[in-house]
């Protein structure tokens, strides 16, 4: 015992000072009190593999990995829109049961894809609050879903349509942390811009097919059970899909604009008009929110930079924002232009991008928690084992989806971001609506002359002619 003592006094000499042992507070700075150490400590256990709020990741989630891991090294099956609306050209109940095992096949494959994608980011990008609720998200509803049998009649297909609304419905929030966290990567810049962006495409296009891939079955599923064998018309694409007309979307979303406006500008009368020119006549087939919010963005950028340049030069009507549009046979043109004084050439080649300026993303993600009514919280719920969960209270089995009616009460998150109040910008738009564009092969460019304005190009496919490119393998 004194050899042991008379060690570490030697210790002590050799080192020149006492080393205090290891404790469970070493790796904080010295600078805190002990009284904020122990505070801090008190969330040292959910900074582990497994914390104590996840309901997914426990001491078995190793092992339920290996599963995951068997369905990832499988290949979703390629299908384009007319391959899936071609079960429902002609409604027969072996259609709509071949249709519900395709779903139930198809999205634990493509989930299991994107949950393998999140766990192989960095620790410090995967560890994000946001996107961990995005993974669990994810692995909750890959769960649920590979562990349905097989479908073999209708009432068995409207169990399971019920179990699609649920789980639709538990996913409305993921859009809303999807983009928090790629505001939150930005400002640790723990991602390369290159990175964050096809990261962020990645899991966007991915979400939409899975989106269109679930509508387009409640679809059929319902009007089998509305008018059972019922023929549609050639150019059928599915429920989800309307016939848009151009001028009178684009006037609606200006409205819906200038109303986000009023506390701003409470000078409506003196707002810029939309001038709409060219084919006025346009119709073509799209998924509404989609395009409401392609629109909403560009003219809402418009608006702004209009007001901002010349609301305190003048006090009669501000300058308008001009569309023109051109109706092709295979695509739909929108120009639209402003005297908004235009974009820094540097700063232009930048707007497309997901990894903003550290100082912007701040004031972004602190105007995402403004937003009145974004839901950022799931549903989930699991059992004591760890298996999940799916409530089935819809009795509706399309409602809250895009196909329901436009005037449901439970909005999509899209519609959520577009009815924001003006003041809260989340400066995501231009790349998020990039993204959509390009997923229904279409394209958003923009030319900006400085001091002047800016013209924004968005062409759109009309899916019609583009039905039969695989694009809903974009898993």
């Amino acid at each position: 015992m004194l050899r042991r003592n008379s060690c570490k006094c030697l210790t002590s000499v050799r080192f020149g000072s006492y080393t205090p042992p290891i404790t469970q507070f070493s790796y904080i700075q010295d600078v805190l009190s002990d009284s904020s150490k122990e505070e801090v400590a008190k969330y040292l256990k959910n900074l582990g593999p497994f914390p104590t709020y996840s309901n997914i990741l426990n001491p078995q989630h190793f092992y339920q990995n290996a599963v995951l891991l068997d369905y990832s090294k499988q290949h979703p099956h390629p299908v384009s829109l007319r391959q899936l609306a071609g079960f429902g050209n002609t409604l027969s109940k072996q259609k709509i049961i071949n249709s519900a095992n395709f779903v139930r096949i198809e999205l634990p494959i493509r989930l299991a894809m994107r949950i393998r994608d999140l766990q192989t980011l960095p620790f410090g990008v995967v560890n994000n609050f946001h996107l961990a609720q995005i993974y669990e998200s994810y692995y909750h509803s890959f769960n649920a879903f590979r562990k349905i049998p097989k479908i073999h009649t209708i009432e068995e297909n409207n169990k399971f349509c019920k179990t699609l609304s649920s789980l639709l419905d538990d996913h409305v929030f993921n859009l809303s942390h999807l983009m928090m966290g790629a505001l939150e990567v930005a400002i640790a810049e723990s991602l390369p811009q290159k990175e964050l962006d096809s990261f962020m495409s990645t899991m966007l296009r991915s979400r939409i097919s899975r989106r269109v891939i679930v509508e387009e079955h409640l679809s059929l599923s319902k009007n089998y059970m509305q008018k059972p064998y019922d023929r549609k018309p050639p150019h059928y694409l599915g429920e989800m899909f309307h016939d848009c007309n151009a001028v009178e979307n684009l006037n609606i979303v200006a409205e819906m604009v200038k109303n986000s406006m009023r506390a701003s500008y409470p000078d409506i009368e003196r707002m810029p008009d939309l001038e709409i020119e060219g084919d006025l006549n346009t119709h073509f087939q799209f998924m509404v929110p989609h395009l409401h919010y392609l629109f909403h963005e560009i003219i809402r950028n418009s608006f702004e930079a209009t007001i901002k340049t010349h609301s305190t030069k003048t006090s009669k009507i501000l300058p308008p924002v001009k569309v023109i549009i051109i109706d092709s046979k295979k695509n739909v043109l929108f120009r639209i232009s402003d005297q908004g004084g235009g974009i820094n050439h540097d700063k232009l080649k930048n707007i497309w991008s997901f990894a903003k300026d550290p100082n912007l993303a701040r004031k972004s993600l602190s105007n995402f928690h403004r937003i009145p009514g974004l839901q950022l919280y799931s549903n989930l719920r699991v059992t004591p084992a760890g298996s999940s969960i799916v409530t089935q209270q819809a009795e509706n089995i399309i409602q809250g989806t895009s196909i329901g009616d436009r005037n449901k009460e439970k909005k999509s998150t899209l519609e959520d971001l577009m009815a924001r109040p003006h003041q809260y910008e989340l400066g995501l738009g231009l790349p998020m609506c990039s993204v959509y564009a390009d997923y229904w092969n279409g394209q958003l460019t923009m030319n900006s002359l400085e001091g002047y304005g800016s013209d924004t190009s968005l062409m759109l496919s009309k899916l019609g002619y583009h039905s039969n490119i695989i694009q809903l393998d974009r898993a």
